[in-house]
């Protein structure tokens, strides 16, 4: 494919949406919808560049059918179906009122709200959907328990970037899989590596900074988390949910683990009268269809697109031969060996993430790069998608724009109207105690610098 001016004028499209999606971050908008049409304006500029514009728009509707964007669609569409359900069926409920019955005050309670929010965000694998809901009930109810504020805020989010990190279902470990094409089962196996030292650490380092001197009411947190009607209701859900997680961690088909965990969360869920039927799906008096069914699955519609129109930029770089001069460009001067090529993955999904804000799309972005480079030096696709991955759920939690930040400021402004006792803490208060996040960035640069982990993925 040819353009006016070169090869390199095949990067307008994917430079025009780095821009202008860095613009919508420094607007305060870092939405998908608005990154949509900043992805459209860039290959419409490209379609004005191509020397023949008729053969541009063909290979623009044939890299659309590209496989790696088929593949991360129809995970996100099964999994986003399945982790509302979960959601929506008081599961974060029933695991705070676990949580609550233990009888932790102080520290202890900071490291129990770690481990739930690790374990709700693992089970449905939402990071933005965790911080919001361990905030709304365990954060007024942790302060008067004796936590530290911002520690058990930093708890929280923490809890989230695990969940996000390594769960099956999580969009960031199916786009990490997908771009590298390889299984989510051998990725999540391979990252349980780097996930549990960053979880040891943290649980230690809460453990020791996540008490305060505050009087601890005990009866006043219990019914802060009665009023949020946190009830075991929801626990049997954990069955479907460990079933997608087992049967995904086995190598087992990934679509056919989801369709398992559906089916079976479908049963147990009537039948142990955690939800009806109807909860899921339904078709109301106007003839509108309605269910945490069909919310779940419209609600990655809009990152679908977006894929598609990202993996199409991508592929008119690759076709116009810009790739190759640009990974010639890199074996001399950067990636000369393994190590350099990991380096170089590192940096380039870390910028991507300063610029985009959403990790999911920044992975897409760099995904398919990154690919190029590991098979240029044999490196292992459980490895390069370790990489991306876990670099991409360090900044979106300790960064003052990442989803999961605005999302946690947003709701503690919230519980501050309603408990005198709430206050809102700054991020500059908040963004030490965020351990994990803090902790995957350096964790990474040692695994490459060293090679830990490189051998096995």
């Amino acid at each position: 494919m040819q353009f006016r001016g070169g090869p390199w004028m095949s990067l307008v499209p994917l430079a025009v949406f780095i821009v202008g999606t860095a613009g919508l971050v420094i607007a305060g908008a870092p939405k998908v919808e608005g990154m949509i049409v900043v992805a459209m304006v860039g290959i419409s500029l490209g379609l004005v560049l191509a020397r023949r514009p008729g053969h541009y728009t063909d290979r623009v509707f044939a890299l659309m059918a590209d496989r790696t964007a088929a593949v991360a669609i129809v995970a996100w569409l099964w999994a986003a179906m399945f982790s509302s359900i979960l959601r929506e069926s008081g599961l974060v409920e029933a695991i705070v009122w676990v949580g609550a019955n233990l009888q932790l005050t102080g520290a202890a309670f900071t490291v129990l709200t770690f481990v739930s929010a690790a374990l709700f965000a693992v089970t449905v694998g939402t990071g933005v959907g965790t911080t919001i809901g361990f905030t709304g009930v365990i954060y007024p109810a942790g302060i008067v328990l004796g936590a530290n504020p911002a520690a058990l805020l930093g708890a929280i989010l923490s809890g989230a970037a695990l969940g996000d990190n390594l769960a099956p279902i999580s969009d960031t470990t199916i786009v990490s899989a997908a771009t590298q094409e390889t299984d989510v089962a051998g990725v999540v196996r391979s990252r349980l590596k780097y996930v549990l030292i960053a979880a040891a650490i943290s649980c230690v380092l809460f453990a020791v900074v996540g008490g305060s001197r505050a009087e601890i009411d005990v009866q006043q947190a219990q019914d802060l988390i009665a009023q949020n009607k946190a009830d075991p209701k929801g626990l049997p859900m954990l069955i479907p949910a460990a079933i997608v997680f087992f049967v995904a961690l086995i190598g087992r088909n990934f679509l056919g683990a989801l369709t398992v965990g559906l089916a079976s969360a479908l049963v147990i869920g009537p039948l142990c009268g955690v939800f009806p039927l109807e909860q899921v799906f339904r078709v109301t008096a106007d003839r509108t269809v309605e269910g945490s069914a069909v919310d779940g699955a419209m609600s990655v519609v809009s990152l679908c697109v977006l894929t598609l129109l990202l993996v199409t930029a991508m592929g008119l770089m690759a076709e116009s031969g810009l790739l190759e001069r640009l990974m010639a460009w890199l074996d001399r001067k950067v990636a000369r060996g393994v190590r350099g090529a990991e380096a170089t993955m590192v940096a380039l999904v870390s910028v991507a993430n300063l610029c985009v804000s959403v990790n999911t799309v920044a992975m897409i972005t760099v995904g398919p790069l990154a690919n190029r480079l590991r098979k240029r030096h044999g490196i292992h696709p459980y490895r390069s998608a370790n990489l991306l991955d876990t670099v991409s759920c360090s900044f979106p939690y300790v960064l003052p724009y990442g989803a999961p930040v605005v999302a946690a400021i947003a709701t503690q402004q919230d519980l501050a109207k309603q408990y005198a006792f709430v206050e809102v803490l700054p991020w500059t208060q908040l963004a030490p105690y965020i351990f994990y996040g803090l902790l995957l960035f350096p964790l990474m640069i040692v695994a490459v610098l060293t090679g830990y982990g490189r051998k096995a993925g």
